[in-house]
């Protein structure tokens, strides 16, 4: 039976309502998509119909069985992996069984699930290393590993209906790849809120969650966005059209209001002329005077009319599409070598080498690189050597003098939380005045209402746009540019202004990122990859 979604509301304990009155359903077997902008309620929704939230108003029918697998996941650091997969009691009332302590209580939790210690490795292997059980500790594992527990669930809880909150976000290119081949297979109702477009074009139903409504396009996310094109095309050419007649409308009305007062004044002379008596006269100054008036009435009430269906189009065009941003040409000359890796290897305490084979490699002025591994093989950590904040156990990383490096991790915490939005830019401010800081958030979509709002409530969208604008104005294009998994928090609009923004940046690129579409986009060249 399909999943029937019925007038579903949901508003904020602030007032703030995300969406009213849903209605939509989804067939049993059905494989689609919610997408939107961040802060459109995507995530709100995927919790509600897991069962975890409760709407305002409104109702789910024939919901079935439902696993959530959830994003965010330091909420489960403080459990083993047994605990956040929902099966520890039941591990324990087998072991205690398995011991002797026969109790009903041990028994009634069990519920004749005998096979379950046997579910849970044989789910772990699927997904995970060897070395990792139901007693591991969360805390232990990566972003990804952690993904993969709650992978490892659904063959464990077997639902009817799966629910997958931006999945690959910390997942390898290996890891992606399996989850591509188990949605492909699986035939489970699937529901996927995610920003990775290779995932949403192995969905035939994509749902846009917009304006508090929901939309269906019973097609690929490719042509989903080549349809919202062609419709954004069309209102485009709406707008140009409203805009021409607004334009047409009022010369028209100056033109009636000027030929009606002419007419007016030839009136009053004839009348003059005639010699008509004063209350006669006085009777068709009232009239002609009326009809002035109703004249510019229609008018104005035309021009209303154009002008509310002209901000009717303008805030459906409303988009990130208007932001620009063009860095200045780094002033190194192309092929100067700025980072030298030579034999470098790495060490943490009661663990052995990070790298099979030591590291070695060299970057220009103007490469393109991409760094690749598996989840945990040390990644980030390269990074955090070619910017001096780790130093190599074994060999040497050398960085050329006086190269500026701008480092954007995935929080993009270069953007400070305890201030405000004004004052985050403020701080990268070196000759401009205020209002012309404002006009410059204002082009990067923050408006006058939310310039003194503290940075922490920013998306990860408005953050990566924030920092954006701090870069533009600070009018100090940095030599090389590091971007650290820039994309997992950000929405798909927000995807395409970064990806356009480093593609346009005409300095050292090195990223870090298993999205093989935005690696495309931001024309990357290079590949160190790490084993």
């Amino acid at each position: 039976m399909s999943l029937q979604i019925q007038n579903l509301s949901y508003t904020h304990p602030d007032g703030v309502t995300l969406f009213k009155d849903l209605n939509f359903s989804i067939p049993q077997g059905c494989k689609c998509s919610i997408i939107g902008k961040n802060g459109s309620g995507k995530s709100t929704l995927l919790k509600i119909l897991a069962g975890h939230l409760h709407p305002t108003d409104g109702c789910i029918l024939n919901r079935d069985s439902t696993l959530l697998i959830p994003q965010h996941f330091g909420q489960y650091d403080n459990m083993c992996v047994a605990e956040a997969l929902g099966v520890h009691n039941k591990i324990n009332a087998y072991n205690n069984i398995l011991r002797g302590e026969t109790s009903p209580e041990n028994f009634d939790i069990l519920d004749d699930d005998w096979e379950i210690a046997d579910k849970v490795s044989s789910a772990l292997a699927q997904w995970l290393p060897e070395n990792i059980s139901a007693d591991t500790p969360m805390r232990q594992l990566s972003g990804g590993e952690k993904t993969k527990v709650f992978l490892a669930s659904i063959s464990i809880h077997k639902p009817d209906i799966i629910l997958m909150d931006e999945p690959t976000n910390h997942l390898d290119s290996i890891g992606r790849e399996k989850l591509y081949r188990f949605i492909g297979d699986s035939t489970a109702t699937t529901i996927i809120v995610s920003h990775d477009r290779t995932l949403l074009n192995l969905l035939d139903n994509q749902f846009e969650l917009s304006g508090g409504a929901i939309r269906y396009y019973p097609m690929s996310y490719d042509d989903y966005s080549a349809e919202v094109e062609s419709e954004r095309e069309n209102l485009a050419k709406r707008l140009a059209g409203k805009e021409k007649e607004l334009l047409k409308t009022k010369r028209l009305a100056n033109r009636q209001k000027e030929r009606q007062e002419k007419q007016n004044s030839r009136g009053r002379q004839h009348s003059r002329k005639e010699g008509l008596p004063r209350i006669l006269m006085g009777g068709l100054k009232d009239r002609a005077e009326k009809t002035t008036s109703q004249l510019a009435d229609t008018m104005a009430s035309k021009i209303s009319k154009i002008n509310d269906d002209i901000t009717t189009l303008r805030s459906s065009l409303k988009d990130s599409s208007s932001i620009k941003m063009d860095f200045e040409d780094s002033i190194i000359h192309k092929g100067k070598i700025l980072v030298k890796a030579t034999n470098v290897n790495h060490t943490f305490p009661m663990s052995g080498p990070l790298w099979n084979d030591s590291v070695d490699f060299t970057i220009t002025s103007g490469d393109r690189v991409r760094i690749t591994g598996i989840n945990g093989c040390g990644k980030s950590t390269l990074l955090h050597m070619i910017t001096g904040r780790i130093k190599a156990s074994q060999g040497d990383i050398s960085v050329a003098d006086d190269t500026s490096i701008i480092y954007i991790d995935q929080e993009y915490s270069l953007i400070a939380d305890d201030v405000s939005i004004f004052e985050q830019l403020s701080r990268f401010n070196r000759e401009l005045h205020d209002h012309e800081l404002k006009s410059y958030l204002t082009h990067f979509l923050f408006t006058r209402d939310v310039w003194e709002q503290p940075c922490a409530k920013l998306s990860g969208g408005e953050r990566m746009r924030l920092l954006l604008c701090c870069l533009m104005i600070s009018n100090n294009t940095p030599d090389i540019i590091i971007a650290d998994e820039p994309t997992n928090n950000l929405d798909i609009d927000s995807m395409q202004i970064l990806a356009s923004t480093l593609r346009s940046y005409q300095g050292t690129l090195i990223v870090v990122s298993h999205d093989d579409s935005f690696i495309a986009d931001v024309d990357v060249r290079q590949t160190i990859n790490l084993t």
